[in-house]
Formats: structure tokens, C-alpha cells, sequence
């Protein structure tokens, strides 16, 4: 019986013979068994207290872990007058009577603690998961509009950014896959989402690349070879740096720079990119041909990290549409926001009230800032989209982001600058000492899949799942990869280490997938694949006691994980609850191994309490994957 939908649900409580599920604004009970239960104790403390319903079901919340319980009544919070709260903890539990759900409640200072009866547990949980299956988790109706009926939000989720002309480096790879998860919870919470890449591909460094292919650009080696960019690029660099060392050595000493950069290879740069910002034919036919080719390449190469951009957008994108620039200008200068200052024209923010300092908007020679860019990118996709968030996933550049949604509120579009939102984290240090010249995305995987193809080698009775079959060894490298990325904290500085990869114990990408793939092999060992319908009616009698009760505990919990990464946008809230799963996993498998003495049989003829593990295993399996996905990672069943 399907318990997707209300009257379902309220059908099948009534067959596991509990009375008809109680309606509390607040619950939702279709999208988290943990709500079920909730509504429940606050129907049986409603009836103790007699208070509000909405303030009785806000009194109870999850307990921290489940070695405190599942669930709590916070009794400071029913708000009743002339008894202390330890007294009415006493109180209550005298007039708690037996329900078929709870264990017998206890009393922890201003807490009355709860457990699930293990005994129903099983009957409640696993067809609610069963029904649920990839949609376990999700809270779709998040997404919705304030009238549902005018169907989804959008939300904008804009990450990775590399330059096309410079290193892939550490930051671009956790912006990625940072904002791969974050692109993820919002499509898992019922937001229509648009993944956007906002490359690098305009500004002077390009102006500077053109310089070089004039010089040195070979069309041959173009077409096929998108390294070349960057060897070109970076050549030039080496080129210009004696001028950038005598830039900074005037302005050390408090000199005028205008002179130096008027002449040399500064001047050369920033006339060609005032060409390519003019539009001439054959300097913005060079810039497109960069670009494509540079997009061409990242497609294929994200797909190894399972991203797919919806947009491949970029600074050009504002700064060959006059209209865009053009619109943000007049309303800097109708506003009086924006000022002239030695002949460039900038917006002291100060003076606005924003200790943001003075950032400039148009350069002395008339380019367009990386700003001012971005403060036009926002209105270009608003109309384009008409987004209700947007996103940026981007290292650091707190101050700069600050800018731009400053800009945007003193434009007079508060209501715009309110939808948007910077998530930052700390620049890696030391991602180069554990890789051999990655200057490309590509080199970076390259790199985590043959680290993993060495461990296999080395120790191949750790990798029984990858063994002789490299497109798995390969998964595995790039979902370690992954794990071990978002596993960070947002101010951890510390880079990519190669030598954590590969681990096959503690909270690892190795460890996970290893073990989502014992599961598998235990599952398919069983033989077992109950019917939805005969899931209702096994004997479950078998998990009422440690571990499998307590993994039992540990899946309803799944949904109230997800909604704390949501709002949080954190990664971390997902990982912990995945490895503290695998661990209370690997205490069930193995005591299944040394239990291997009892026949298993196959089909119906296999002891109940194998089927009864078969669907608990079948669940977690499915808890695992989702969560797995939502990171970003493809689990291997192999």
C-alpha cells in the first residue's frame, strides 16, 4: 500500500494497527517518518497538558543522537505556569500510558526522553523508505512558490569559474564539487535549478593571450589542443612579470605607474583587449575560437566528476552586451552611487555606508572592471531567468561579492540583492605538493585515478570490487575524490592529499564505497526480494534488538539530515550521518559472517529473519545511494 499520499498513509497506520495519524500544521509527515512519530507523541502529551497544539508539538524535537533517544520533550517549552519543569517531568511520566510506538519514556532534567518501540519500528519504516525509494530524503515542496500552484523557484547555482587561460588550480576543483552538492540540495528540495559555469574569459589576461598568439599562435596546434592555451598563457606571464616587478616597485616608492603602463608589453595587452572590448572582427573571431574550444573541453572533462552545466556563461557575456553594462551605468549615475577619480570611475562604498572601501567600476582607459561585470551579470539574469536565488560558489572574494550586492541594493533593487548569496571557503595551501604539475582539470583526475589503480595493485584483496576492471577503479579515484573535497570545512585550508585517497577505513570516499558495495553483495547473496506487498507482512521480530535496531533508528533520521544540510549548505551534515551509518552497518555484516553456518536458503524457503535482513539491507542500501548522490559521488553496486 502506497504511503506516498495521505489517505495512504492514513490507510496503512490503520493496518499496522495504530490509530488514525494526527494533523499538526508544522509536521510532514509525507517526507519524514521522523514527523510520524512527532505527531503522535504530541497527540498523547496534548492530551496531558491540554495546551496549544502548535506550542505541545514545538515542545518535542530529534534527540542529538540516538544514544540520548529519538525524540525529546523540551519541557520548558510547553510554557505552563506554576510548576518547575523537573516537577512536571515527574508528573508526566506517571500518567504516560503504554503506546505502541514508544518504549517506555525516562526522565533527563528538563528532557522526557523517547525511544521508537524496536518492535514497530521495522513495520512502519521500511515500507515508508520502500515507497519513497530515490525520493527518500528529498522535501519537494520547499521548491514551490507561495502559491504552488505557479510551480517551481529557480535558483541560480554558479560555480567552478576557472579562467580559460590560466591553471585549473584547488580552488576552481572545490568550487566545483562544492557547488555540484550545493546545485544538488536545492533540486533534492523541489528548486528548479540552472548550474552555470562563469568562465574567466574576458578581461586584460585574454587582451595578454591575444598578445601571444600574435607573436607565437600556431591555428595547427590550436584545433586540437587545449593545453596549448595555457602553455601560451603562461609564457606570456613569464613575459610580463619584469614589468609587473617595476610596477610594483613604483607604487612601493609612491610613483606614478600611468607611464610604465602605457609602454612595453602593459600596453600591448590592454590595446588588445580594448580591441576584442570594441568588437573588431578578427580579434573577437581569436577570442571565440578560444572559448569554444576551451568549453569543448571542459564539458567532457566535468562529466568525470558528474557535473553537467545547464550554462556556460562568462564575463564576455555582459561585456559584448552594451545593453547590460550600459543599464548598470545609468542607474550608478542617476543614483549618484558612482564618482570620477583620477580618471577612472569608481563607487566609494563608504560613503554609502558600507565599509567596503572604493572599488573601481571602468578603468582609466575605459575597460569594464570584473565589478562592474558582475553587478551587470546579476540584471542579465534576472531577466533572463527571473531567478528567486542565486548562488555563488566561489573561493574567498568575500569583499568583492559584498561589492556587488551592495551595488545592487543602492541601485534601488533591495529586493534583488535579498536573493542573493555568496557561499566562500578558505583557499587550499598545499594541493601542489601532492601533484605533479596539474595545470589542467584533467591532470587532476588523471592523478586520483592512478593513485587508485596503484592501490589496487598494490593491495587488490582491499579492492575486491575493482579488481581487473579499471572503469570501476576509476569511479572509485574520482568519488574518493569527492568525498574527501567536501569532507573539508569551509575555513580548512588544507589541499588535496593524494595519500588519504586511497584509505579503506574511517570517514573516507575508499570506506564508503567499499562498504555501499559489501551491502550490495549481502543483498544479492540473500536471494531475497520481497513484493511491496509481502513487505507488510514479515515477521521483523528478528531487528528489535542491537545492531539492527539501531540502524533501523539511524535511516528514519536520513530526511531531518538532509533538511539541516539544506539550510546549512553544508555538506558535512550529510557525510556524518553516511559514515555513522557504514559504521553501525559493518557491526551487522560482520556478525551476518559469522553467522554463516545457518543455511540461507533461497527464496521463500530462507528463515524469516533473513528476510527480514534482506529488506532492512535492501533500505539502507537505498539511504546510502541517496545520500551518496546528493555529494555528487556515482555509487558502485559492483
Amino acid at each position: 500500500m502506497a504511503t506516498s499520499s495521505l489517505p495512504g498513509l492514513q490507510a496503512f497506520v490503520t493496518q499496522i494497527e495504530l490509530q488514525p495519524l494526527p494533523s499538526f500544521a508544522a509536521a510532514d509527515v509525507l517526507n519524514n517518518p521522523m514527523d510520524v512519530y512527532h505527531s503522535y507523541l504530541a497527540e498523547h502529551l496534548q492530551a496531558l497538558v491540554e495546551c496549544d497544539p502548535n506550542l505541545v508539538y514545538n515542545s518535542i524535537q530529534p534527540s542529538k543522537t540516538i544514544e540520548d533517544g529519538d525524540l525529546d520533550i523540551v519541557l520548558p517549552r510547553l510554557k505552563l505556569d506554576g510548576i518547575k519543569p523537573k516537577e512536571l517531568a515527574g508528573e508526566l511520566l506517571k500518567q504516560f500510558l503504554p503506546h505502541p510506538l514508544f518504549a517506555a519514556p525516562f526522565k533527563d532534567g528538563i528532557h522526557i526522553r523517547f525511544l521508537f518501540s524496536t518492535k514497530n519500528i521495522p513495520r512502519l519504516l521500511l515500507p515508508y523508505i520502500n515507497d519513497r525509494k530515490a525520493e527518500y530524503g528529498n522535501f519537494p515542496s520547499l521548491g514551490l512558490q507561495a502559491e504552488p500552484e505557479t510551480g517551481q523557484k529557480k535558483v541560480i547555482v554558479e560555480f567552478s569559474r576557472p579562467n580559460i587561460a590560466r591553471a585549473f588550480t584547488a580552488d576552481h576543483l572545490r568550487s566545483s564539487i562544492l557547488g555540484a552538492f550545493v546545485a544538488n540540495m536545492h533540486e533534492a528540495m523541489g528548486y528548479s535549478v540552472v548550474r552555470v559555469n562563469y568562465l574567466g574569459d574576458w578581461g586584460k589576461n585574454l587582451g595578454l593571450l591575444g598578445v601571444g598568439w600574435q607573436k607565437y599562435g600556431s591555428e595547427e596546434i590550436l584545433n586540437y589542443l587545449f593545453r596549448y592555451i595555457h602553455d601560451l598563457y603562461a609564457r606570456m606571464e613569464e613575459e610580463l612579470r619584469p614589468e609587473q616587478e617595476l610596477r610594483k616597485k613604483a607604487r612601493d616608492e609612491g610613483q606614478d605607474t600611468s607611464v610604465l603602463e602605457s609602454q612595453g608589453l602593459f600596453a600591448e595587452r590592454d590595446a588588445t583587449f580594448k580591441r576584442m572590448e570594441d568588437g573588431e572582427p578578427e580579434a573577437i573571431a581569436l577570442w571565440e575560437k578560444l572559448r569554444a574550444i576551451s568549453i569543448e573541453y571542459y564539458v567532457e572533462t566535468y562529466a568525470r566528476l558528474n557535473i553537467k552545466f545547464d550554462e556556460y556563461s562568462g564575463e564576455s557575456k555582459v561585456s559584448l552586451d552594451s545593453e547590460a553594462v550600459g543599464l548598470v551605468e545609468s542607474m550608478l549615475k542617476e543614483k549618484e552611487i558612482w564618482e570620477e577619480q583620477n580618471g577612472a570611475w569608481v563607487i566609494d562604498f563608504d560613503k554609502h555606508g558600507a565599509k567596503l572601501g572604493t572599488a573601481t567600476i571602468r578603468d582609466r582607459n575605459g575597460s569594464t572592471t570584473y565589478l562592474l561585470r558582475d553587478i551587470a551579470t546579476v540584471f542579465d539574469r534576472l531577466k533572463t531567468h527571473e531567478f528567486d536565488k542565486m548562488v555563488y560558489v566561489v573561493c574567498e572574494q568575500d569583499v568583492h561579492f559584498r561589492q556587488v550586492f551592495k551595488a545592487v541594493e543602492l541601485m534601488g533593487r533591495p529586493d534583488v540583492s535579498s536573493k542573493l548569496q555568496h557561499i566562500t571557503f578558505t583557499k587550499a595551501i598545499g594541493s601542489t605538493s601532492h601533484l605533479e604539475n596539474a595545470q589542467l582539470l584533467g591532470d587532476i583526475l588523471d592523478q586520483c585515478e592512478n593513485h587508485m589503480r596503484e592501490a589496487i595493485a598494490t593491495s587488490p584483496e582491499q579492492y575486491q570490487i575493482a579488481k581487473d576492471d579499471d572503469a570501476v577503479a576509476k569511479a572509485m579515484g574520482i568519488n574518493s575524490l569527492i568525498v574527501q573535497e567536501l569532507s573539508l570545512r569551509k575555513g580548512d585550508a588544507n589541499g588535496l592529499d593524494l595519500s588519504l585517497l586511497t584509505l579503506s577505513e574511517g570517514e573516507t570516499g575508499t570506506n564508503l564505497q567499499l562498504c555501499y558495495a559489501r551491502l550490495c553483495a549481502e543483498i544479492a547473496s540473500l536471494g531475497l526480494s520481497p513484493s511491496p506487498e509481502e513487505i507488510l507482512d514479515i515477521d521483523y521480530s528478528s531487528l528489535s534488538e542491537p545492531p539492527w535496531s539501531e540502524l533501523l533508528r539511524l535511516i528514519a533520521r536520513y530526511p531531518d539530515a538532509t533538511l539541516y544540510a539544506f539550510e546549512k549548505l553544508d555538506p558535512g551534515t550529510i557525510l556524518a550521518f553516511l559514515f555513522r551509518v557504514v559504521e553501525e552497518l559493518n557491526v551487522c555484516l560482520a556478525i551476518d559472517e559469522a553467522d554463516k553456518e545457518e543455511a540461507v536458503g533461497e527464496g521463500s524457503s530462507a528463515g524469516s529473519k533473513y528476510v527480514a535482513r534482506a529488506v532492512l539491507y535492501d533500505n539502507v542500501r537505498q539511504v546510502l545511494e541517496n545520500g551518496m548522490k546528493l555529494l555528487g559521488t556515482a555509487p558502485i553496486s559492483k
